[in-house]
């Protein structure tokens, strides 16, 4: 489970790119800093290439959205609408949002249609719209623990004088699935075929029986998991205390959603091309729950 985060993580940073030193546009020099969390929004997020496209982007935008949208529908049965068009090399990155039935966020890749002027085809990373849309589903089944667990996040952040993401960051860059300011949700559906299976049937399943459903695919709740994400106000790296106390304060409380939860404590600064913390964190894993 954690590979996987990881890996997802890296994968991003690698789509960054590199950039040209030489008479850099306004664009370029927000590829390239860094921003303080409570003002990023997305500011200079971008895929490798992505300038190479982006007049043919501009252009066919409209197309492009309605492509990610009907490919959401056609395939997952689900509606989203799009938060932002990020062009890519060859082909385009549109983040998407799910509000109802359930909530999540992923992204849709859509490519240039090879000798078809004007025609786009989209398509997944493999597992990605998925685990999202468990993800999705995990949180309206348990709904009351997760409004706990939002309550749970803003109070250690503010005892502890701490922040977490802008909603207008997470629209813009976020993939991970069901994702708050401070925690995002990590459910594959290979571990969760019938909750998985059920929404594609049903997409107004009821919290009840996707609560039977995943008590039937994992009994022990060992393939969910929750990294918990804060920043410093300051931008240096926080003292490994402070991730230890928050991790003990996380033990103690009860009512929480099931899994296995990480604690991670960045500086004050997001790379802007990618949307993600800067730099080392202090951090507790694996606390089950």
């Amino acid at each position: 489970m954690k590979k996987k985060i990881i890996g997802l993580l890296a994968s991003l940073l690698l789509l960054g790119g590199c950039f040209n030193l030489n008479e850099k546009t306004e664009q370029e020099k927000a590829q390239e800093g860094t921003t303080p969390v409570q003002d990023y929004v997305g500011q200079g997020f971008s895929f490798v290439d992505g300038d190479k496209s982006e007049e043919l982007v501009k252009r066919d935008e409209e197309k492009i959205k309605q492509e990610a949208i009907n490919y959401m529908k056609t395939t997952y049965k689900t509606d989203v609408k799009v938060n932002n068009v990020v062009p890519a090399r060859n082909a385009v990155v549109v983040m998407v949002e799910c509000e109802v039935p359930i909530q999540f966020h992923t992204s849709v890749i859509v490519g240039k249609v090879i000798n078809k002027e004007g025609e786009w085809l989209a398509r997944s990373d493999e597992g990605e719209v998925e685990k999202a849309i468990v993800g999705g589903l995990y949180a309206k089944a348990y709904k009351e623990a997760f409004q706990r667990l939002d309550t749970f996040a803003e109070k250690l952040a503010k005892e502890n004088n701490l922040l977490g993401l802008r909603n207008e960051a997470i629209d813009k860059t976020a993939a991970e699935g069901y994702t708050s300011n401070h925690y995002f949700i990590v459910a594959m559906d290979v571990y969760y075929p019938s909750v998985y299976n059920a929404y594609l049937a049903n997409q107004g399943i009821s919290a009840e029986e996707l609560r039977k459903l995943f008590e039937k695919d994992d009994p022990k709740y060992e393939h969910v998991s929750v990294p918990m994400e804060f920043y410093s106000k300051e931008n240096n790296l926080p003292e490994q205390k402070l991730a230890d106390d928050l991790a003990e304060e996380l033990k103690q409380e009860k009512g929480l959603p099931k899994g296995s939860y990480d604690i991670r404590v960045y500086k004050n600064s997001i790379v802007n091309r990618v949307g993600l913390p800067d730099g080392d964190n202090a951090k507790v894993e694996e606390i089950a729950k």
